[in-house]
């Protein structure tokens, strides 16, 4: 499918599920067989929302069906987030109408 954003849902209260996440993160990064090219964490109404921007959907499966990825999550008290998958038209701004960084 060629890059994909994948957008994690983890639903509970906002402020419970960012303190954990912040705890957890290094975590993830060590037991992870890949990394995304963009990370963000969004706090949410509904919880936290975690965008995910990979290169490939394949490399994106691999980091989900991780068990060590699914285990960090269980061992911080996570709740079992809802995945979402979408392909991505185009990443980023061109660069020379402007500069990435100001």
């Amino acid at each position: 499918m060629g890059t994909v954003m994948a957008v994690f849902d983890f639903n509970g209260d906002t402020a419970e599920l960012t303190a954990k996440y912040d705890k957890l993160l290094d975590r993830v990064v060590e037991v992870s067989p890949a990394r995304p090219v963009i990370h963000l964490a969004v706090p949410r109404e509904y919880g936290l929302m975690v965008c995910d921007v990979w290169d490939d959907e394949a490399v994106l499966q691999a980091f989900v069906d991780n068990p060590d990825f699914r285990r960090v999550l269980q061992e911080f008290g996570m709740p079992d987030p809802k995945l979402r998958v979408f392909p991505v038209h185009n990443l980023g701004w061109p660069f020379p109408e402007l500069p990435l960084y100001r």
